[in-house]
């Protein structure tokens, strides 16, 4: 008699930054910063070299779905479809006028609003409108740090959740990150729109951005999920554990965050990213043979990237 099939589950990473990804254990997530012009330079195969490796980096850490940042829209979304990972291609919100019939097809872009101090008021009207008429979904960034908030304050007369809700932006689909510095108005006005909140508590550390206290999204009944942002060592569990305990050092106290809470966010909080496994064979429905040698090759030519990169700063 055929044995039961078993349920693995694998991860969801919300939103990875594909260059840094790629280019940051070559030039550290400092310099992938300073670069980001300069990836506009390369070769459309250079580019989609480096996208390529983020998505076999995401695949070797168990990720079945991820949303990756990158500049060449159908380039990113066929290596996704080649290594049949879930997820869609995050473009800068600016270029939304340069988005094609074909980009729309199948829902599978998300506009990325960087800096709420990047966007003028025209902009964000723009961009809400088309968010509604496209029915294309937004990433957003509140905020950086506290002075950045500051700014945001003062320019707008108002919290950068409230800019959102002025724009029309929290009636769209969308995701915020940049939550580090988040208060409690600005939490409840989340909450009461049900907007998903993304953490990446390894990408902030490296950033040096303050540590997320996770027991006040909880206690205020956010949904939460996470991401490696642009970090390039890509491994979920310890994006779920580091925010685990810095909730716990700022807390003062162990144990307040439940691990199956965290563990189930970090899988996209339902049966989307379940994969059945034969026990019987051993084998991993769609399996894909990761082949050593094209990664190592992958590797060596990111590095080269990364070497002419440098020359050219």
């Amino acid at each position: 008699m055929r044995e039961e099939k078993k349920v693995i589950k694998k991860f969801l990473n919300y939103y990875c930054d594909g260059y840094p990804c790629a280019l940051g254990e070559f030039l550290g997530i400092l310099g992938c910063q300073e670069v980001q012009e300069k990836v506009a330079s390369l070769t459309g195969e250079e580019r989609n070299t480096l996208i390529e490796y983020a998505i076999l980096k995401n695949i070797g850490a168990g990720v079945g779905e991820v949303n990756i940042k990158t500049q060449d829209i159908q380039g990113t979304l066929s290596l996704l479809d080649k290594y049949h990972l879930k997820g869609k291609a995050i473009i800068s919100a600016k270029d939304y006028c340069t988005l094609t019939t074909n980009d729309l097809i199948g829902g599978r872009v998300i506009l990325d609003i960087e800096s709420l101090l990047d966007y003028n008021a025209d902009l964000l009207s723009q961009i809400s409108d088309f968010s509604a008429r496209a029915d294309i979904p937004l990433a957003i960034n509140l905020s950086s740090d506290l002075e950045e908030i500051g700014k945001i304050v003062n320019l707008y007369s108002l919290s950068p959740a409230e800019v959102l809700e002025s724009f029309g932006l929290l009636d769209r689909e969308c995701f915020v990150y940049g939550l580090n510095y988040l208060d409690k108005d600005d939490q409840k006005l989340i909450k009461r729109y049900e907007k998903m909140c993304i953490f990446s508590p390894q990408s902030d550390g490296l950033q040096g951005k303050g540590a997320i206290n996770l027991y006040n999204f909880i206690f205020n009944q956010l949904k939460f999920g996470f991401s490696s942002g642009k970090c390039y060592n890509i491994d979920m569990l310890l994006e779920g554990l580091l925010a685990e305990i810095n909730t716990s050092n700022l807390m003062h106290e162990g144990g307040i965050v439940k691990a199956e809470e965290i563990v189930k966010s970090l899988q996209g909080g339902d049966e989307k990213l379940a994969v059945d496994y034969e026990s019987e064979e051993g084998l991993l429905c769609k399996k894909i043979e990761l082949n050593r040698e094209e990664i190592a090759m992958l590797k060596e030519k990111t590095k080269e990237i990364a070497r002419k990169i440098k020359e050219n700063k």
